[in-house]
């Protein structure tokens, strides 16, 4: 695996920043019920299945998608901890 690539769910680092982005304009957008905000997790929940019909499902198919998306979700909290955006 290249050092770009993170291990879980098998996301470059450039997805995750992507991620993040959105993560953050929805989960701690000022008004979480705004069209901006509402796009931003429609976005986001797209790229995340996305990635999971993709490269997770075919490789581990006994994981439900949700624990997958909880997965990216944690990631992305700790992301926007570490304020690399």
């Amino acid at each position: 695996m290249s050092d770009d690539r993170i291990s879980e769910g098998n996301i470059s680092r450039a997805e995750l920043a992507e991620l993040a982005v959105l993560f953050d304009q929805f989960e701690f957008a000022f008004d979480p019920l705004s069209l901006a905000a509402r796009e931003s997790e429609s976005t986001f929940d797209d790229l995340v299945l996305s990635l999971f019909e993709e490269r997770v499902k075919p490789n581990h198919p006994a994981l439900p998608l949700h624990i997958f998306h909880s997965k990216i979700r944690s990631l992305c909290r700790a992301y926007l901890r570490k304020g690399t955006i």
